[in-house]
């Protein structure tokens, strides 16, 4: 009996030292004064030195296409990590690839959507060497994805297998080649149009999740593409998070925007396609007792169609982009409000990608795409700052690349995930984004 009381105190004491080594070298005071100047400096000096929008050399030109996405093998979910990687148990919808690709005679667009959480940083990796084989490049197709939770993981690696299944090289070349399939389709289908824009409040249909009543950004963000045989396209951006469906719901689904391209596809455009926008602490305001996904599609459908005189006609067919690296400190995700992983160990566990800012200047229309839950809350000053320049902006999430949430500084301290465990990149990162995404707008305005 002393025999094996020894050993159990000794097991216990093992597990206490290791356990105490691990936190030694893999935890750390949360830092909150992370010096960010040369940074900013850096983000500032290489925005100005890009070079402006070439000047148009025809009106605008523009293709479309979808590519079915649904996978014919099983597959884990991704988007809630309380999953753990559980197999898609049926299909309530099918998932696509959307594209339009646009050109002005002196540039060429893709603008890219998958019925996905993200667009991951591995498919990015593969789309950087492959999409010259069609006659594109990173460096002029804007990515981004719906954010639907209940579409399909295997795409990451380190500890992301964890919460949506092993890395499978099969799913990830499998998007890949759907995204490039879906432009290749896009760009032969081009033929002359004009651009409307313009923005619809639907405050009834948001709500800020982060804060009780706190600020949303309620406007839908519209691209309206007239034809010149006088079909109608539509690209649109909007903030509340594609959660419609819970975590127990192993359903493969495109969430509310499916139903939303699906409802404006029904009802007098020939192609919809859905960017999900600063989708960062913004959540889905349904009425007590509807279906949360039919009453999304149907009171944005509605708002759209119900506004869609308004919209402004596009009268400069300038096009550019612009792709830029973005200077990030360690990362440092909080563990508490006080501790932290140390960078190397987040690094092991997530693994390291490139990440960018885009943006693409459309006319008076300036998209950018965000590595990041970006948080509505930032909008209005973008929106504000971006008047000044005679632009309308259209802020998207999920380009290629992730960096976790980006949340207003103020919000630093919250207990909640949005702020805690998925706020990589510490104090201050939210002010030093939307620093970034000014200089941007900057740029672009002065044509």
């Amino acid at each position: 009996m002393k025999r094996v009381l020894r050993f159990f105190l000794y097991f216990i004491g093992s597990f206490i030292g290791l356990l105490f080594i691990i936190v030694l070298v893999g935890v750390a005071p949360v830092n909150r004064s992370i010096d960010r100047s040369k940074a900013k400096q850096g983000m500032e000096e290489t925005v100005a030195s890009l070079p402006s929008a070439a000047k148009p050399i025809s009106s605008f030109q523009v293709g479309y296409a979808k590519v079915n996405l649904t996978p014919s093998f099983p597959v884990a979910t991704a988007g809630y990590g309380k999953r753990k990687g559980k197999l898609i148990e049926g299909i309530r919808d099918s998932i696509f690839v959307r594209a339009m690709v646009i050109h002005n005679g002196s540039e060429r667009v893709a603008i890219v959507s998958a019925d996905l959480l993200i667009i991951p940083p591995t498919v990015s990796a593969i789309l950087e060497k492959e999409l010259v084989q069609i006659g594109f490049s990173l460096e002029n197709t804007y990515l981004g994805a719906t954010h639907s939770h209940n579409s399909i993981g295997h795409w990451g690696e380190g500890a992301t297998t964890f919460l949506y299944g092993s890395y499978e090289e099969e799913v990830v070349r499998f998007i890949v080649d759907k995204i490039k399939e879906c432009v290749s389709a896009a760009a032969r289908t081009t033929q002359p149009a004009r651009i409307n824009y313009g923005t619809v409040a639907i405050p009834q249909a948001v709500r800020n999740r982060l804060i009780k009543n706190g600020p949303v950004d309620s406007l839908l963000r519209v691209m309206e593409v007239v034809a010149h045989n006088n079909s109608k396209q539509v690209l649109l951006s909007y903030t509340a998070h594609a959660t419609c469906l819970s975590a127990s719901d192993l359903r493969l689904s495109r969430d509310y925007p499916g139903a939303l391209v699906d409802s404006l596809e029904a009802k007098g455009y020939s192609f919809a396609m859905f960017l999900a926008g600063a989708v960062g602490s913004h959540s889905c305001k349904i009425p007590e007792g509807e279906d949360c996904i039919s009453w999304m599609a149907s009171e944005v459908s509605s708002n759209l169609r119900l506004h869609a005189n308004e919209f402004k006609p596009m009268r400069d067919s300038s096009l550019a982009f612009y792709r830029v690296s973005l200077l990030l400190p360690d990362p440092q995700p909080k563990l508490t409000g006080s501790l932290a992983l140390r960078p190397w160990l987040f690094r092991y566990a997530f693994g390291e990608y490139p990440v960018y800012l885009n943006a693409l200047a459309l006319g008076e229309v300036l998209m950018i795409g965000t590595p990041c839950d970006y948080s509505g809350e930032f909008n209005n000053q973008l929106d504000q700052y971006a008047s000044q320049y005679g632009l309308t902006t259209m802020i998207t999430s999920f380009n290629g690349g992730y960096i976790g949430y980006v949340t207003p500084d103020k919000y630093f301290d919250e207990n909640y995930h949005e702020t805690r465990l998925m706020n990589w990149y510490g104090y201050g990162n939210g002010d030093y984004v939307t620093s970034s995404i000014k200089a941007l707008i900057e740029h672009s305005g002065k044509k």
